[in-house]
């Protein structure tokens, strides 16, 4: 069962460095003239693009946003519910030279901060609920605001949405931003990539898995789902009853590889805000190639990369290629169904797994709510000392001009 966090633990991440001290995988000898493997996909990239930290964008995701701008160019995706039965995107971007126009951008939730932290992102966001504040405000978060005094650098309003809908960034604009926040660009020399790619040439088959050609996530708003596409070998995304479309170019996301992570959640005080448990340890599935199978996750700490495992205790190794990662609560793990086909989709885990599941959130959440008024009080400290380290200036909410 997860732990719930302390001040004691506020403490302990503010001093966790945001990349372990490892060195970077030495050069891979059958890498073409110029090239090495990106970090995020385990496929070549120009070697001087595979030296540069990415971007994470906060990207709106209901239904009055959509189409989303150059959304297909993101190389992984984390998708979270975020409050009223609402879902929103987290995408992390490696190749964004040339980029117009990217968004719809909103506001950022604090599993998000979390969950990307370990790929060592400058993390791009407009607005964010007041939980997130403690984490934008560390160090241990390059972050690029649209509430700040730089803004009109790199955030404009445009169509075909209205406002809050209906605001972008772009890739000059992101550059121009982030030299005035003076965040270096490129990887720290001791970063450690977070996940692991199968060698070039190599497909990882899973073929005592359990068949997962549709994926149904359960989130009841959007209704997202995966359509495995034998042809291409790629998962095609669905949301809202329809093909998860880009408003630029009109494709469809499609990624080598789905991630579902299980999390025990509640809601923060009466509010609707959702509250994960992105530090622990928990269950999960890796999806590719029409098969999924069991996997295990751990965080020992809220900016420290994750470590995913197959059952037997082994390293998790993809296929190179985009991923998306769905976060599906304990307590409605019961609604994400994958199968063959639509026909014969059942739930993700057994009937008992699901109810285990539920009995363990609810556990969690009692817990969590008990000691809740404690663990409010020390990241509202958590800010205050944040901020006091930088003379009193805050990273994430000035007036703009």
């Amino acid at each position: 069962m997860m732990k719930r966090k302390t001040a004691l633990a506020f403490a302990l991440a503010a001093v966790f460095a945001l990349t372990a001290a490892h060195p970077v995988s030495a050069a891979d000898p059958d890498a073409p003239d110029g090239m090495a493997k990106s970090y995020l996909t385990g496929e070549y990239v120009i070697e001087e693009q595979s030296r540069r930290r990415p971007i994470s964008f906060m990207i709106d995701n209901v239904k009055d946003s959509r189409p989303q701008s150059n959304i297909t160019k993101a190389s992984i995706y984390y998708e979270c519910e975020v409050e009223t039965d609402l879902s929103r995107i987290c995408a992390v971007y490696e190749k964004y030279d040339g980029l117009t126009k990217i968004g719809p951008m909103r506001s950022c939730r604090d599993y998000f901060i979390s969950l990307v932290s370990g790929l060592c992102p400058i993390y791009e966001h407009y607005g964010q609920a007041a939980y997130a504040l403690p984490y934008l405000e560390s160090d241990d978060v390059d972050n690029v605001s649209g509430m700040m005094w730089y803004a009109d650098q790199g955030f404009f309003r445009d169509g075909p949405f209205k406002a809050p809908h209906n605001c972008y960034t772009s890739a000059e604009g992101m550059e121009k931003m982030i030299r005035t926040c003076g965040y270096s660009q490129e990887y720290p020399e001791d970063y450690k990539p977070m996940l692991h790619f199968v060698d070039e040439g190599g497909t990882v088959t899973l073929e005592d898995g359990r068949d997962a050609s549709y994926v149904k996530i359960g989130y009841p708003m959007n209704d997202p789902r995966y359509i495995y596409n034998p042809d291409t070998g790629l998962y095609e995304r669905y949301q809202y009853g329809e093909p998860h479309t880009d408003y630029e170019n009109g494709e469809v996301i499609k990624v080598k590889n789905i991630i579902l992570e299980y999390q025990n959640g509640t809601t923060y005080q009466t509010s609707v805000y959702l509250h994960y448990v992105t530090e622990g340890e928990g269950r999960g599935k890796y999806i590719t190639n029409g098969k999924a199978v069991d996997i295990t996750w751990s965080r020992p700490s809220f900016f420290a990369p994750v470590e995913y495992r197959l059952a037997d205790g082994s390293p998790l190794v993809l296929n190179t290629g985009k991923t998306f990662v769905n976060v599906i609560r304990n307590n409605q793990m019961d609604r994400c169904l994958i199968g063959a086909s639509e026909d014969s989709l059942s739930c993700v885990v057994s009937d008992e797994e699901a109810r285990q599941a539920i009995a363990e959130n609810d556990a969690w959440t009692a817990e969590y709510k008990a000691g809740e008024e404690v663990y409010l009080s020390g990241m509202a400290q958590q800010r205050t000392d944040n901020v006091a380290k930088h003379n009193g200036e805050t990273k994430v909410e000035k007036g703009l001009p």
